[in-house]
């Protein structure tokens, strides 16, 4: 009789503490949706600004190089001046240098990235400055159609 008598008590104590590890479990499946959709978007926020580097490295910024005007005092040394005008000469050398015979290939990537400023409306100018490719280019890829 006691022992039917313990059994019960010892029932009753396990459903009681059964409702509360069900409130339990249900805030810990709350946590882990929260979670999931935390992970979800930062995933989201990751990728969108991967893709802005992406474009932004197709685009590489042309060296410029500062005028003899600047207040550094390194500059009013004749050799230093000397290279500085080297530098600016092969710079201006290689700005008007034309297509070499042999071009390089241009990667399926920018053609791609043309043929989508086109089709967007920019002008050749445009994606010439956006592509980093010359406007014969960047003409060649759209007439070509990407092939």
């Amino acid at each position: 009789m006691d022992l039917s008598i313990i059994l019960m008590i010892i029932g009753i104590v396990l459903i009681v503490l059964s409702f509360f590890f069900k409130n339990s479990a249900k805030k810990v499946e709350q946590d882990v949706e929260e979670l999931s959709i935390s992970i979800f978007q930062e995933t989201n926020n990751l990728k969108r600004r991967l893709k802005i580097v992406e474009e932004e490295l197709l685009l590489e910024p042309e060296f410029q190089i500062k005028s003899p005007a600047t207040k550094n005092p390194t500059l009013h040394n004749p050799k230093v001046q000397q290279v500085m005008q080297a530098v600016q000469q092969a710079a201006q050398v290689k700005k008007s240098e034309s297509i070499p015979n042999n071009p390089k290939p241009i990667h399926d990537i920018i053609i791609s990235q043309v043929l989508e400023l086109n089709k967007q409306g920019l002008s050749i100018a445009d994606i010439s400055i956006r592509s980093n490719l010359t406007e014969e280019q960047v003409q060649q890829v759209i007439a070509n159609g990407g092939r």
